[in-house]
C-alpha cells in the first residue's frame, strides 16, 4: 500500500512514516500543500493523510483541489489537532473520508487507513457545480444558468485549472507552463484565450466569473 503523507513537522512525519513502513507501507512525504499536489499529480497512491494546518495551501485547500480540480479519488483521511464538530464538517465538506484527531494511536491510524483502502476508491462525480456554473467534466462542457457554454479544449483547461486553485490568484506563468509545459508560443495566446473564456461565461446581467489581477495574473470568483 503507497501513502502520501502531508505533515510539516518532520518529527511526527518520521514517527509516522517509520511506524506505516514497518506495517508493510511505502510512505511518501510531502510538508507543504503545493509540494503534496505536485507528487499526488506525478504518481499514483492508495491513499492520503492530510494535516490541516501547514504553510501555504492548507490541508483543507489541498483536499478541495485533489476532488474539484484533479478530479482524485483516492482516499483521504484528516490528521489534525482541530478537534471541533465544525472542523470534521468542514474537512467532510471538502472531500475527506475520514477525520482522525491528534493526539492518535499510530494502530488506529493504521486501522482507519486499511478500512478506507478496502473500501475502494469514492465514485467518481462527472459535474462540478460552482456558483452558478456548472461543469461536466466527462463532456468536456460548461453551463450557466440554464445557457449552455460552448468552450473549447483550451478554453476549458484553463477554466478548471483556475477553478481548481479558487479563490487563489493563477499567475501567467503556472497557467502557460499548465497548458503548453516548455512550448509556450512566442506570441501571446493566452490573454485573448482568456478574454475570450470570460466573455462567453457572462452573458449580459451575470457578473464575471474570472478576475484579472494587475501584475500577478488571473483568478476564478464564482
Amino acid at each position: 500500500m503507497r501513502v502520501l503523507l502531508l505533515e510539516d513537522n518532520p518529527a511526527l512525519a518520521g514517527t509516522l512514516s517509520d511506524y506505516l513502513e514497518v506495517q508493510g507501507c511505502e510512505v511518501d512525504l510531502a510538508f507543504h500543500g503545493q509540494a503534496f499536489l505536485d507528487i499526488a499529480q506525478a504518481a499514483t497512491f492508495d491513499a492520503y493523510i492530510l494535516d490541516v494546518a501547514v504553510p501555504g495551501i492548507d490541508g483543507l485547500q489541498v483536499c478541495e483541489r485533489l476532488r474539484s480540480g484533479h478530479r482524485d479519488d483516492t482516499p483521504v483521511i484528516f490528521l489534525t489537532a482541530r478537534d471541533t464538530l465544525e472542523d470534521k464538517k468542514a474537512g467532510f465538506a471538502r472531500g475527506g473520508d475520514d477525520y482522525l484527531v491528534k493526539p492518535f494511536e499510530m494502530e488506529e491510524l493504521l486501522c482507519r487507513i486499511q478500512a478506507l483502502t478496502a473500501r475502494g476508491r469514492r465514485p467518481q462525480v462527472s459535474t462540478q457545480t460552482i456558483g452558478d456554473l456548472v461543469i461536466d467534466h466527462g463532456a468536456g462542457t460548461a453551463a450557466r444558468n440554464g445557457r449552455r457554454i460552448k468552450l473549447h479544449e483550451l478554453q476549458l483547461r484553463v477554466l478548471k485549472i483556475l477553478v481548481a486553485r479558487a479563490p487563489d490568484v493563477v499567475d501567467r506563468s503556472l497557467l502557460e507552463k499548465e497548458i503548453w509545459g516548455e512550448d509556450v508560443p512566442d506570441s501571446d495566446p493566452l490573454r485573448t484565450h482568456i478574454y475570450r473564456l470570460r466573455s462567453a461565461l457572462s452573458a449580459p446581467g451575470e457578473k464575471p466569473l474570472i478576475e484579472t489581477v494587475h501584475g500577478k495574473g488571473w483568478r476564478f470568483v464564482p
